[in-house]
């Protein structure tokens, strides 16, 4: 089971305004939230990952490291952000993550040399962890 911690609102009308902001949101505050995700939306390179349904029975996520014995995945990355998309059986994005790959470097390393620690990908030919979702959900409320 994922426990979603936050939700992302999207104000799909444009700029928030004070005639036109439907929640008890300080529009300073959330136009500064705004120039924030734009920022990294536009600015900063993310890395898009996704998992098919299968998360939904297992509740983790695959960080690959390695692939034909080079670094690929998180250990190759230059993205200053990872975007986790969880997908459902019908192919639909029902929620994403964005983290600092920084910080999903050091939740990853823990699983290193663990049972978590697996091959996978095409003709298992990489090497990634398996990460509890769950715990990326939580890394942004980590110091």
């Amino acid at each position: 089971m994922v426990v979603t911690i936050g939700i992302v609102v999207v104000n799909v009308g444009g700029h928030m305004t004070k005639a036109n902001k439907k929640f008890d949101i300080d529009l300073e505050k959330g136009q500064a939230m705004e120039q924030t995700f734009k920022k990294y939306m536009e600015g900063d390179l993310v890395e898009v990952k996704s998992e098919r349904h299968i998360w939904e029975l297992t509740g983790n996520h695959f960080v690959e490291y390695e692939s034909y014995g080079k670094p690929s995945g998180i250990a190759a990355t230059e993205s200053k952000w990872w975007a986790l998309m969880l997908i459902d059986e019908d192919e639909v994005p029902v929620c994403t993550y964005v983290v600092r790959v920084k910080q999903l470097k050091e939740l990853a390393r823990k699983y290193i040399n663990t049972d978590r620690d697996v091959v996978g990908g095409d003709d298992n030919k990489s090497r990634g962890v398996i990460v509890p979702i769950k715990e990326i959900a939580l890394l942004p409320f980590k110091g």
